[in-house]
């Protein structure tokens, strides 16, 4: 297994009615050409996720995560303690129990309101914690929402200190945290370093012109907060994360979902991402026509993948080759905006000879892009926006920027 994609993997359907051997036949297929060495697969706590579905991942060197969004209640030990055990037994190994305990929506609604409620959490989810961890499990907190209606941030430290104070050292030092990292539609770096970079963000309040942790490196935040509980790294698992696409928004189409999450697969492969992340679920492979999240799903149909699959399998095979100190494969790139039919026609004669003058490889993709040594952006940043330009850069690029239509800008360049 390569160490460079052993962290990829998907959010499988959201909900909990694809477990099948056909489904099991259908789908490893794909999640094998994608490289993937993780599962995360929703279940309820009423039946296990059938024995031969997890087998059949783990046979393929596909790690599975076991997902279970409950309502925040009581869980009955006597249901739960065989659920874990045969989980165990069968080979997993995370079962992250509960989902976003800092939102009001994942609480009975006379419960939220009631005084201490990071208290009253701790006293529902250590009972299930060490119950992972004695029947061999990973002990999993819940992930929480970045923000939220109680601030994540808080409420994490408030949990570890709630630990301390419980007496649970022991559990502490085996604690993973499960977590979601999208992007949130902001720049891929929004919120890295941390509150050490980002000391103006305090809770409820960023300032204008300062970042937090609702973005991408939301891992950077809750890794200050337990580094200040004194627990070092703490092992983080994403159950879910990436760019979502947002059709009909401009600037969030389907080619900038494609090339976001080429670029988070990238930034896994070259060991950007901590190595405290043990795995990044991107969400979502697929989805049950209908579902409210349907939209999100990489494979709206088993036999209709979205751009973005195309695009991740590019960043997979590449396999670190536009890495900063590695020769990239494509000398020069000339990248046009996508979406300009006519438009372009009109522009055609001074990008021909700009062609004529240069040679740069030709096209419409961002990843293609990113392969050359020099990237030449054709347009203004109303055509390629800048954080495209930002991505270009931080894959090692040396990019400029010409637009078309203007002979001058395009003839007066020197050969490279």
């Amino acid at each position: 297994m390569s160490n460079l994609t052993d962290r990829i993997g998907f959010h499988y359907f959201p909900d909990d009615q694809h477990f099948t051997q056909t489904d099991l036949e259908s789908w490893l297929p794909i999640l094998q050409s994608l490289n993937a060495r993780w599962l995360v697969v929703q279940a309820g706590l009423d039946r296990a996720v059938p024995e031969s579905f997890l087998r059949g991942l783990l046979g393929a060197g596909i790690q599975p995560m076991i997902r279970i969004p409950a309502k925040v209640a009581r869980l009955p030990e006597a249901e739960l303690a065989p659920l874990l055990r045969s989980y165990a037994s069968w080979g997993v190994r995370h079962v992250v129990i509960f989902d976003r305990p800092n939102m009001r929506e994942s609480w009975p609604e006379a419960e939220w309101s009631r005084p201490a409620l990071v208290e009253r959490f701790l006293d529902l989810a250590l009972p299930i914690l060490l119950a992972e961890r004695a029947c061999g499990l990973v002990p999993v907190l819940p992930p929480l929402e970045p923000g939220g209606d109680y601030w994540d941030t808080a409420f994490l430290a408030a949990i570890l200190d709630g630990l301390h104070r419980r007496g649970q050292a022991g559990l502490l030092e085996d604690l993973a945290l499960a977590i979601h990292a999208f992007t949130h539609r902001r720049p891929l770096d929004w919120g890295k370093g941390g509150p050490a970079r980002w000391p103006e963000a305090q809770p409820y309040h960023t300032p204008q012109g300062a970042q937090d942790q609702r973005g991408l490196h939301a891992f950077d935040w809750y890794a200050a907060v337990a580094e200040r509980a004194g627990l070092g790294a703490l092992p983080m698992l994403v159950v879910a994360g990436g760019a979502l696409p947002a059709d009909g928004q401009p600037g969030f189409g389907p080619d900038v979902h494609a090339e976001e999450n080429a670029s988070i697969v990238r930034a896994l492969m070259a060991g950007e991402i901590p190595a405290s992340i043990l795995n990044f679920a991107f969400y979502l492979l697929a989805s049950p026509s209908g579902h409210p999240d349907h939209g999100a799903a990489w494979f709206p149909a088993i036999d209709n993948p979205r751009p973005v699959v195309e695009a991740v399998l590019r960043a997979v095979s590449s396999n670190g080759k536009s890495a900063p100190g590695r020769e990239k494969p494509i000398r020069h790139y000339l990248l046009l905006p996508s979406g300009r039919g006519a438009s372009l026609l009109q522009e055609w004669t001074p990008l021909a000879e700009f062609m004529a003058m240069h040679r740069p490889a030709l096209g419409f993709s961002q990843a293609e892009a990113q392969l050359a040594a020099r990237v030449t952006l054709a347009g203004d940043e109303a055509a390629i926006p800048r954080r495209v330009e930002e991505q270009l850069v931080a894959a090692g690029c040396a990019v400029d920027r010409l637009a078309p239509g203007i002979a001058e800008a395009v003839t007066s360049r020197p050969n490279p």
